[in-house]
């Protein structure tokens, strides 16, 4: 057990996985961190040690950064592995063990919270030691693994984890199957290598196996050529594997364009100054580095499109990302483009906060990182971007949080129409039949939702629809007759399925009496919490509305009471005192409405010490 050469400046301790030191005169670099048992050998090193880089959190790779972290140095992690590695216990508190489905290798987390002196974002560099750090995102073994990219004499050299063991193999294929008997994490490893091929570096370091120092491009396309015959019988690897290949942009007209490669659609709309905005800018679909799965850990959002934008336009960043809705695989890669480029954010006023604040609320598919939103667009005014002039419209159905889109571009009239709608397109393009609902209940989906974007549809008569997930459409009589249709429709068989009359008392289809903002809250010490609360009035006539506080035994509730017109939604301070330290400790408002008990109608949940939420 000694360090060995492995190249000019760059040593390797065989652990538990291989750590690597880079030496500069300012400080050492270690890359993963094994069981530590390198910690008892550092006086061998020409530069002591300052900080450790971890490419994922597999035990076999972190467990040794907590000796690390306690010895003075400061480690650095994914930004996506920072809950699993400094707070282990929530995470095997969270994690099913009985009925698993979901098999990605979670359960192989390091057992003791590690103290980390910071994250390393995807695509950013950090300097460390003298040492510039390129992270570079390679998802395989995990969706959130990290290879890191540094020039030494002249060369690059990848430090890149799982990527590859050796030409043509990994060093296990068993973390690849995420769910229960697929295999995505393979076409994850593909599209790593493809990124570490267009990248060409003189030199792999992988963390299991041995180092790569000549040969590189070989070693990773014989790798690739292992992985499609692996995965030719797996649903939608193929297609996934050629469209790591075929990152280009989809042509509508002239100036308006689709990523090839968005799970939820990106639009490019590109002005006459060379300019581009897109209208929303999620997941790669290509990569696979997303799953169904909530936790957002398992939710990685890579770039896509951006090369071919390049290429044809020579345009290398994007502008603003107008937003349609705020759900994650529509608005997760913002805050990549906002720190890559500057990128604006411009979203409806209706759910900016959901963006900027979501911690403070508790609706599906909510992105969990802060969006700087630079611009809230009202609803009832028109929005300039270079020559292009927006009209965007309110629409509850798929999600009360979302805004309808209009715009005209090469002689056509636009509609983006967000998850909205689900329907198939005839062989021309032109609309054809539906396919299926698209409302969810929990996104806030009100009764007069679709009458709202189907009255704004008929009226703006679009001739090319857009949408978040389906087929560009070329709209035509039978389009406008489905809008019309389904808008009776779905109004229609709510009214049958549920006492919505006039005269009988309800909370809309939603069935949200109420809610709480923020949804979550953090003291670090024992205090009161102030929250604003909002009811809905379920009756068709103006009420009082009492609505209170409460918690757990021992919490100290202020209540108040409220004016609310028919149906109408009314809100008020109001706040509680927590008796002793909690963990994600739900309390609950109250509602009575003209005397009559709704019970508690919505929750909210608050931590009291620790040092995070």
């Amino acid at each position: 057990m000694h360090w060995q050469l492995v190249t000019e400046g760059i040593w390797r301790f065989q652990d538990s996985c291989n750590v690597y030191a880079v030496q500069d005169p300012q400080g050492t670099i270690v890359i993963d961190a094994g069981t530590g048992a390198w910690l008892d050998h550092v006086d061998a090193l020409p530069y002591p040690p300052v900080a450790v880089l971890l490419t994922h959190y597999f035990r076999d790779h972190a467990a040794g950064a907590v000796r690390a972290a306690r010895s003075g140095l400061a480690v650095y992690v994914s930004e996506y592995e920072r809950d699993i590695l400094t707070d282990p216990q929530q995470h095997f508190r969270e994690r099913e063990t009985y009925v698993i489905y979901d098999n990605l290798w979670d359960l192989f987390a390091p057992i003791e919270p590690l103290e980390i002196a910071g994250v390393v974002p995807d695509y950013g560099t950090i300097s460390i030691g003298g040492l510039d750090v390129e992270a570079i995102p390679l998802p395989g073994v995990t969706l959130s693994q990290t290879g890191y990219g540094i020039t030494a004499h002249g060369e690059q050299v990848v430090f890149c984890g799982e990527a590859i063991h050796s030409p043509g193999k990994l060093p296990r294929i068993a973390p690849l199957q995420y769910n229960y008997n697929d295999l995505p994490g393979a076409t994850n490893c593909y599209y790593s290598a493809q990124v570490l091929r267009n990248r060409k570096p003189a030199a792999l370091l992988p963390s299991l196996g041995e180092p790569i120092l000549d040969g590189v491009d070989q070693a990773l396309v014989a790798l690739q050529d292992n992985l499609r015959y692996m995965t030719e019988w797996q649903p939608e690897a193929p297609q996934q594997i050629e469209a790591i290949h075929n990152d280009t942009l989809v042509r509508i007209t002239d100036h308006v364009w689709r990523s090839a490669n968005g799970n939820a659609h990106a639009h490019f709309l590109i002005s006459e100054s060379g300019k581009a905005l897109a209208i929303d800018y999620g997941y790669c679909w290509a990569s696979n580095a997303f799953q169904a799965y909530s936790k957002p850990a398992r939710r990685r959002a890579l770039l896509h499109g951006l090369e071919d934008l390049k290429r044809r336009f020579d345009i290398d960043q994007i502008d603003v990302v107008l937003v349609s809705h705020f759900h994650d695989d529509h608005v997760a890669g913002i805050p990549v483009l906002q720190r890559l480029f500057g990128t604006e954010c411009w979203a409806g006023e209706n759910f900016a906060d959901l963006l900027a604040h979501p911690e403070a609320h508790c609706f599906p598919c909510n992105w969990p990182k802060s969006i700087r939103v630079d611009r809230r667009l009202p609803l009832d005014q028109v929005v300039h971007w270079e020559e292009y002039t927006f009209e965007l419209a309110p629409m509850s159905g798929h999600t009360r949080f979302a805004n309808l889109i209009g715009f005209e571009s090469d002689g056509k009239r636009f509609a983006h129409t967000g998850d909205q709608y689900m329907y198939l397109v005839d062989e021309n393009g032109f609309y054809d039949r539906p396919d299926r609902h698209n409302y969810v209940f929990r996104n806030g989906s009100l009764l007069d939702g679709y009458q709202q974007s189907g009255n704004w549809l008929l009226k703006w008569r679009p001739d090319i629809v857009l949408s978040g997930h389906w087929a560009t459409t070329h709209t035509n009589e039978k389009f406008f007759q489905y809008i019309e249709n389904y808008t009776n429709y779905y109004r229609q068989m709510h009214e049958r399925a549920m006492p919505l009359g006039v005269d009988e008392p309800h909370f809309n289809i939603d069935s949200w009496g109420g809610w709480i903002w923020p949804y979550r809250t953090h003291l670090t010490e024992l205090g009161k919490v102030a929250v604003t609360v909002t009811v809905r009035n379920p009756y068709a006539r103006a009420a009082k509305l009492d609505v209170r506080l409460v918690g757990p035994t021992g919490w100290k509730g202020t209540s108040a009471s409220l004016d609310a017109d028919a149906r109408a939604d009314v809100s008020c301070e109001l706040s509680i005192a927590p008796n002793g330290l909690c963990r994600r400790q739900p309390f609950a408002l109250e509602l009575t409405a003209d005397g009559r008990p709704f019970g508690q109608v919505a929750e909210a949940l608050i931590t009291v010490g620790g040092r995070q939420f």
